[in-house]
């Protein structure tokens, strides 16, 4: 009886990937100069695939197509009434600009009584290998199915729903989740569309010069 009690806490308590559902992000931007700009930052997961798109306000529009089963990384960009869909290198274009953020540390985490998202949550604060902090807040009973899915937070044991960060460039982004929901989504969100020119990430630098 004992040990069967202790296997039913530890399963109770085991996270759960989230390898299929949505998060939707609401976006508060500042710039250097002062300009603020709101949006929303969706996120769709499917099978090892991730699709992140961020919309504007101001018109800006940016898609980001994931496939760790094929390892291939693309953002969907508009340019000219043109469309083109990039396509980048996983090792240079994602995993290099991450391994500054890699092997943080959690310094305290609390557990907050009122939940976001539809989600239980604790707020903590992390500190990454340069000794620089950020708070959070984030849901435990869920892990990311991909390990550099957050930019800022890979192979975290979480999933972030609220957290904000600084550019060199003195903008400012603020990401609060307003939903979480693990749920089917269709296959088709993470293809390329048929209209959209696939092209290298060099030849994209060419044209806008």
């Amino acid at each position: 009886m004992f040990v069967i009690a202790t296997l039913c806490v530890v399963e109770a308590n085991a996270q759960k990937p989230f390898s299929e559902g949505n998060i939707v992000y609401k976006v508060e931007l500042s710039t250097a100069d002062g300009q603020k700009y709101k949006g929303a930052y969706t996120f769709l997961f499917k099978d090892g695939q991730v699709r992140k798109e961020l919309v504007m306000d101001n018109g800006y529009r940016d898609i980001t197509l994931i496939n760790s089963n094929k390892n291939t990384l693309y953002t969907l960009q508009e340019r000219d009434g043109k469309k083109y869909a990039i396509q980048l290198n996983m090792e240079d274009d994602l995993l290099k600009k991450q391994k500054r953020f890699k092997d943080f540390r959690i310094l305290r985490e609390e557990k907050l009584a009122k939940p976001q998202a539809g989600q239980p949550v604790y707020r903590i604060v992390l500190m990454y290998k340069d000794s620089t902090t950020t708070d959070i807040v984030c849901n435990k009973e869920w892990k990311p199915a991909l390990p550099y899915t957050w930019n800022r937070f890979p192979d975290a044991p979480f999933i972030p729903l609220t957290f904000s960060y600084k550019e060199e460039n003195g903008v400012s982004m603020v990401f609060t989740a307003e939903k979480m929901e693990a749920s089917p989504v269709l296959t088709s969100m993470f293809s390329i569309p048929q209209d959209y020119k696939i092209i290298t990430n060099k030849e994209y630098r060419q044209l806008r010069n």
